[in-house]
C-alpha cells in the first residue's frame, strides 16, 4: 500500500524505527548451511529497535554488513526436547492439522513444522506479536528538531546500555588471554571458545536456554496439545527457548548444550576423536580455571560483572551416559533442580508422560546457576 511505501519506505535496506508491544521478538543469525540459527537478541515489551537507525550518521564508511540478522516475532531457535522425528508419528499430525512438512531431522528444522501447526486452521490460534513502528517523518523530526533532543537523547542512553557488554568485549577477550598465558593453558581452542561462551551468558552477553513455560515466546499450549493428543508423544514435551540471564535476579538456571553450540566463533576442533563426555571433563577443567581467575581482585576485570559472576555462580555439567570419573551428572538429576523441564500446560496436563532424559540437548547440557 502506497501509504506504507510512503511512511516506511525509508527502511527498505534495512528495518523501521519499532517498539515491541507485546510478546517477544527474536533478532537471530541464519546459518542454513550449518543447520543452526543463533540468537542475537531477544526483544521484550517496551524495547525499541534498531539502534542503528536511531543513532546513525552519514558517514563515508559503512561497518554493518547486509543480511547477517533476521527477525521473528516470538523466538526462532525453539524446539522440543524429546525427538520429533518419527515419520510414523508425524503422519498423524500432517492427518490432524494439515502440515507439509516432513519429519523434522534436526533441531533447525522443528520451528518451520511449529509454525504449521500454529498458523494451521485447525489450531484456531490466537497467538500474535505486536509491534508499533515509526514513520519517515517521525524519524526526521528525532534527529532534525530541537524540540525532540530529550527524546533523542533518552534512546542514546538506551542504545548505550544495550551496547554495554559489545563495547567492553575487547577487555574481556584480553583478560581470557592473559589468564590461558598465565596459567599456561593451552586446551582444545573450540573447548576454549565454549568456556567463554558460558561466561558470556552468564553475564547477559547473549542469550541460553531455557524450558518455556508461559506463551511469551510461543503458543506452547498449542503445541504441547499437538504433539501430546496428535503425534501421541510418550514424553513430557518440554521446549527450549532462548533467555537473557539476569545474573542480579535469576534464581534458575540457564543453560547451553554441546549438542546445539550457538557460538559465534568456529575453531575447529581438535582432530583427535573424543566423546561428548570426554570433552566434557575437559571442559569443565578449563571453566574452572577460567572461574578462579576471574574470580580474583587483582586481574583486569576486577569489580566489573565478569568478576562478580566469577564469584557467585557454578557450572554443572549433565550427559546421559555414566561418567565414571563422578564429574558429570546424571541427565535425569536436571529434572529434580529444574521443574520447569516438567511443566505443562493446562490444557494438555497428562500424569502418565515421562522425562526425555535421552534427549539430544541432555547430551552434553552445562546448567549456569548463581550460588545460593
Amino acid at each position: 500500500p502506497s501509504d506504507l511505501i510512503d511512511n516506511l519506505g525509508y527502511s527498505k535496506n534495512n528495518a523501521p524505527i519499532g517498539m515491541l508491544l507485546n510478546k517477544t521478538m527474536e533478532l537471530f543469525i541464519d546459518l542454513e548451511e550449518r543447520g543452526i540459527t543463533i540468537p542475537w537478541v531477544i526483544y521484550k515489551p517496551g524495547s525499541v529497535f534498531p539502534f542503528t537507525r536511531i543513532l546513525g550518521l552519514d558517514s563515508k564508511r559503512k561497518y554493518m554488513p547486509n543480511g547477517i540478522l533476521k527477525a521473528s516475532a516470538g523466538a526462532r531457535t525453539v524446539f522440543m526436547l524429546p525427538k520429533i522425528g518419527c515419520v510414523t508419528q508425524h503422519v498423524n499430525l500432517q492427518r490432524d492439522y494439515n502440515i507439509k512438512l516432513p519429519a523434522p531431522k534436526s533441531l533447525y528444522e522443528q520451528w518451520s513444522v511449529f509454525k504449521e501447526v500454529v498458523n494451521s486452521d485447525i489450531s484456531k490460534s490466537d497467538w500474535f506479536a505486536c509491534v508499533l513502528y515509526f514513520s519517515h517523518s517521525w524519524q526526521e523530526m528525532l534527529h532534525s528538531s530541537s524540540s525532540w533532543k530529550d527524546l533523542k537523547l533518552y534512546l542514546h542512553e538506551l542504545a548505550w546500555q544495550n551496547y554495554e557488554f559489545s563495547r567492553n568485549q575487547i577487555y574481556y577477550d584480553l583478560a581470557f588471554s592473559l589468564i590461558q598465558q598465565k596459567r599456561n593453558l593451552k586446551p582444545n581452542p573450540y573447548l576454549t571458545d565454549v568456556a567463554r561462551h558460558l561466561l558470556n551468558i552468564a553475564i547477559g552477553g547473549i542469550p541460553g536456554f531455557t524450558p518455556a513455560v508461559n506463551n511469551d515466546s510461543l503458543p506452547i499450549s498449542v503445541l504441547q496439545s499437538a504433539y501430546i493428543n496428535s503425534y501421541s508423544m510418550k514424553y513430557i514435551p518440554t521446549i527450549i527457548q532462548p533467555t537473557d540471564y539476569l545474573f542480579e535476579n535469576s534464581v534458575l538456571p540457564i543453560y547451553f548444550s554441546m549438542q546445539n553450540p550457538t557460538l559465534l566463533n568456529f575453531s575447529p576442533k581438535s582432530r583427535k576423536l573424543s566423546s561428548t563426555l570426554v570433552e566434557m571433563r575437559e571442559l569443565e577443567h578449563i571453566s574452572n580455571i577460567f572461574l578462579k581467575e576471574l574470580a580474583k581482585d587483582s586481574i583486569i576485570c576486577s569489580d566489573t560483572i565478569l568478576n562478580q559472576v566469577a564469584n557467585n555462580i557454578e557450572f554443572r555439567y549433565f550427559h546421559n551416559e555414566v561418567d565414571i570419573h563422578n564429574i558429570i551428572a546424571p541427565a535425569e538429576k536436571i529434572l529434580s533442580v529444574d521443574d520447569r523441564f516438567s511443566y505443562v500446560s493446562s490444557e494438555s496436563e497428562n500424569t502418565k508422560l515421562s522425562f526425555a532424559k535421552d534427549a539430544k540437548f541432555l547430551r552434553g547440557c552445562i546448567s549456569i546457576k548463581r550460588k545460593c
